[in-house]
C-alpha cells in the first residue's frame, strides 16, 4: 500500500494548478520561494530576475501556458503554474498544523513533522497514520531538487511540457 501511495502524493504535489482566467492587463501573484522571470517562454531559457514569494506581477502578454510580465524586479516569462490571480497567504494552517510556504521549498508534504504536527498525531490517535508519516518521511528524504527537475524534463510536466 505503502509504495503504491507514495507515487501518487508526489504527483500530487508535482502537479500544477493553472487557472484559465489569466488575462493580458492583469495582475497576478507569483507562488513559489523564488520565481524565475526568463527571456523567453521555455523551460530551459536564460534567467533574466527572480521574484520572491507572492511578488506583484502585470500580464503583458500570453503564450500558450506561459506569461510575459512585468515587475519592480524586471520583465520576463514566467510560466502560468507558477502564478495565482489572488495574493497566497504566506502563513497558513490547517488545524493549528503548520504550513508556510515560506518553510520549505518543495513542499509542505515532504518536510518534516514539526513539534505541533506530532503533538496532533499524538492527541488525535492516529498511530498507524505516524507510521505511514514516518516512512513518508524516510522517503521523502531521498528526494532531490535535482530528482523533481530531472522528473519533470524526462516525463514533460510542469514547465516542461
Amino acid at each position: 500500500m505503502k509504495t503504491k501511495l507514495f507515487p501518487l502524493i508526489i504527483a500530487g504535489c508535482l502537479c500544477a494548478m493553472i487557472g484559465g482566467a489569466f488575462e493580458v492587463g492583469k495582475t497576478a501573484f507569483t507562488t513559489h520561494y523564488q520565481t524565475a522571470l526568463l527571456d523567453e517562454p521555455q523551460p530551459l531559457a536564460n534567467t533574466v530576475a527572480t521574484l520572491p514569494f507572492a511578488a506583484s506581477v502585470d500580464i503583458t502578454n500570453l503564450q500558450g501556458r506561459w506569461a510575459q510580465v512585468s515587475s519592480d524586479g524586471g520583465g520576463g516569462w514566467v510560466y502560468l503554474g507558477n502564478l495565482a490571480e489572488e495574493k497566497p497567504v504566506e502563513n497558513n494552517s490547517v488545524q493549528g498544523l503548520q504550513t508556510s510556504a515560506s518553510a520549505t521549498t518543495a513542499s509542505v508534504a515532504a518536510r518534516p513533522l514539526d513539534n505541533v504536527t506530532s503533538q496532533y498525531v499524538q492527541q488525535e490517535g492516529l498511530g498507524k497514520a505516524a507510521a505511514d508519516v514516518k516512512w513518508l518521511e524516510n522517503q521523502s528524504e531521498k528526494i532531490t531538487a535535482a530528482n523533481v527537475t530531472a522528473y519533470l524534463k524526462a516525463n514533460k510536466k510542469g514547465e516542461y511540457q
